[in-house]
């Protein structure tokens, strides 16, 4: 390909399926153990998890910087291409395109960047990197590309559960108070997450339990995705598989399903999501969408 995909480390492609198809991954940084570490490359995912329960105090995360950026690009450069598609992640969750668009002004005429806002953020990104790779590979322009995913962000579905708000709380997601630390801890609430366009996470209620939790995640995507569309299906979780099989189970049980693939969440994405949180992002099988699009 002509073209050189790249995309954040935080749309949680797999690090080896981006090796496999030469995607470039941007990655932000998180200070653990003393060090500042890059999201994949210099952190095992499993055992930063496995550390997660003990933390007292977050770790701080931070954009890939400029000279990181520049880094990145010249690497593609020397590889021999000529242009870059950028499929990054909405600014609603991180300024990670800031440092790029500078690292694109001293990179001048040698290099071409494209930057394309997919609008979300994880795992809903991810759809978008998975379109585009098959594109490039097909031989679309650029332009053309980013006009079909453009069609693609109405019919992207991602939502998630966390085991407790006091790891939303800490997280920063949601704003703690007295009432609801009260409410939350009596009734044993398990929050429910969505991602949304240019918003990152919200809140969208809690379950009374993950069994509720689920059902209400379910019964929005029954609400909201089509029945005559075959769906793929991408799910994380942090600690919690269990939990990440309801959510599999209940989405098979209202759509027809032709690929579900399991995949781990970054260190930086699971310092936002907290542990024991699982979640699922529903997006059109890439034939069935192509069809729809194109007829």
């Amino acid at each position: 390909m002509k073209v050189k995909l790249m995309t954040d480390s935080t749309s949680q492609i797999p690090s080896e399926f981006a090796k496999e198809k030469k995607i470039a991954l941007l990655e932000p940084t998180i200070e653990f153990e003393g060090k500042h570490c890059k999201d994949l490359t210099d952190i095992d995912q499993k055992y930063f998890v496995s550390k997660m329960k003990s933390m007292k105090d977050l770790p701080k995360t931070s954009v890939a910087n400029p000279q990181q950026s520049l880094e990145l690009l010249e690497s593609i450069k020397e590889e021999g291409h000529k242009e870059v598609l950028y499929v990054h992640l909405t600014q609603a969750m991180s300024n990670q395109v800031g440092p790029v668009q500078i690292a694109m002004k001293k990179m001048k005429n040698d290099l071409k960047v494209h930057l394309y806002n997919t609008e979300f953020s994880a795992t809903a990104q991810a759809p978008f990197v998975l379109f585009a790779q098959k594109m490039l590979e097909e031989g679309r322009s650029v332009d053309e590309i980013t006009k079909i995913l453009d069609k693609l962000k109405p019919l992207i579905h991602s939502s998630g559960i966390s085991s407790s708000f006091d790891l939303l709380f800490r997280t920063g997601r949601i704003k703690k108070t007295v009432k609801m630390t009260m409410i939350s801890s009596l009734m044993k609430l398990k929050p429910i997450y969505e991602t949304a366009r240019d918003k990152g996470y919200g809140g969208k209620g809690a379950g009374t339990g993950y069994n509720s939790a689920v059902k209400k995640i379910i019964e929005r995507f029954e609400e909201t995705t089509d029945p005559n569309m075959e769906y793929n299906v991408i799910i994380s979780h942090i600690g919690n598989p269990k939990l990440a099989k309801k959510l599999e189970k209940g989405v098979k049980s209202i759509r027809k399903v032709e690929e579900v693939q399991y995949w781990d969440i970054s260190p930086v994405v699971a310092n936002t999501l907290g542990y024991g949180t699982a979640m699922i992002a529903l997006y059109p099988s890439f034939e069935s969408f192509i069809k729809t699009v194109e007829g």
